[in-house]
């Protein structure tokens, strides 16, 4: 079955190239209608000529409208849906009507061979409009009933010769007609199917493409930010191993042992950061979680940050610590650190804030400084 958004799209479709192309069968009918007008003037009967050449010129005028106006300003699709379509499949109703009930106008009044003709010319009907009618429009099976059915209650009305053969064939062919068209369709209901899930298929694969884009550059830029942050403390170790003589005093060496002991301690922790970052990744670690409060948390956060912040001179607080978690303790606490680390390095303030409230069935944290905050771009 299809969507019906993507249906709806189909028939929006098959209409516009149906209405910008009927002009040939409409060009078809009108010679058409013109030879029988000729042929049969004064022969046919007067009242049921003169209804038949009316019904027919106004389908024909009415067409020619909707086709200029559908070209000059194309309607919407929905406009198409809800009012182009009906009226299409109305029109060509009216219009097959009149070519049922023009049967007792030209078949009574036509000589044997102009019968010939004119069955011939039933069946070009027809024909056309099996090739030319979409599924919007299609209206074969009432046209195969009113047509052939009112051909073969004439013939089997008036008997001429061979009406019995005649009045078996043509139901014969209208039957054929509807399967065919039945089986045509069919294969056009699987090529859309069909186009439809390439076209979805493509869809997904254009999304996951982006998708994987955004996680190489996700990935391009942490390794860029970790490389460049774990620059600093080796450099900052550096600075303070050159301070290391063995002439300089006790306190002296102390400072910059400290330094050094510190420094190496912030690359420790950001060659931590990358390898965490990387099995998350690869999906090697799985989360195990567990029940603990906002408070506990928090004091795992302040054991491992506690040193850099005092360094800093920045104090650290919390607020909300007896909100209940459900989370991996290990996992969430390296994310909060992350944080509250670029807090302490970056923010130029004296304060941190880590907090957490908790709404419904979800936990909100954050942490917040008083630094100088982060540029608009």
């Amino acid at each position: 079955m299809l969507d019906p958004a993507y249906r709806d799209q189909v028939l929006v479709n098959e209409a516009r190239t149906e209405l910008k192309g009927s002009i040939l069968a409409w060009v078809g009918l009108l010679v058409v209608t013109a030879v029988l007008a000729v042929e049969f003037a004064g022969r046919a009967g007067p009242l049921g000529f003169a209804l038949w050449l009316g019904a027919i010129s106004t389908v024909l005028g009415a067409w020619f409208l909707a086709w200029t106006g559908f070209i000059l300003r194309p309607p919407s699709d929905q406009a198409i849906l809800a009012r182009w379509i009906p009226g299409a499949r109305l029109g060509m109703s009216f219009c097959n009507a009149v070519t049922a009930a023009s049967v007792w106008v030209f078949m009574p009044a036509a000589g044997p061979e102009l019968r010939a003709l004119l069955l011939v010319l039933y069946a070009w009907f027809l024909i056309v409009q099996f090739a030319a009618a979409t599924e919007a429009t299609q209206v074969l099976g009432l046209a195969v009933v009113l047509i052939l059915g009112s051909l073969t209650a004439w013939l089997l009305v008036e008997q001429p010769p061979h009406f019995g053969k005649l009045a078996v064939f043509l139901p014969l062919f209208g039957a054929t007609l509807i399967a065919i068209r039945r089986f045509v369709r069919q294969a056009v209901v699987k090529a859309t199917l069909a186009q439809a899930a390439a076209d979805a298929s493509r869809r997904e694969l254009a999304a996951a493409l982006v998708s994987l884009e955004r996680e190489r550059d996700a990935k391009t830029q942490f390794i860029r930010a970790a490389s460049h942050d774990l620059q600093q403390p080796l450099q900052a170790a550096a600075l303070f191993l050159d301070r290391l003589k063995p002439s300089a005093r006790a306190a002296d060496q102390a400072a910059s042992l400290g330094g050094v002991r510190r420094s190496l301690g912030l690359a420790r922790n950001l060659v931590d950061t990358m390898l965490q970052y990387l099995k998350l990744e690869s999906g090697l670690v799985k989360p195990e979680l567990e029940h603990l409060s906002a408070g506990e948390l928090f004091d795992r956060v302040i054991l491992t940050q506690g040193p850099a912040a005092a360094a800093e001179q920045i104090r650290l607080s919390t607020a909300g610590r007896r909100t209940p978690l459900r989370t991996d303790p290990r996992l969430l606490a390296r994310a909060v650190e992350n944080l509250v680390a670029n807090a302490i390095r970056h923010s130029g303030g004296r304060r941190v804030l880590i907090g957490a409230r908790a709404r419904r069935d979800q936990v909100t944290i954050w942490v917040i400084d008083d630094g100088r905050g982060l540029a608009p771009d």
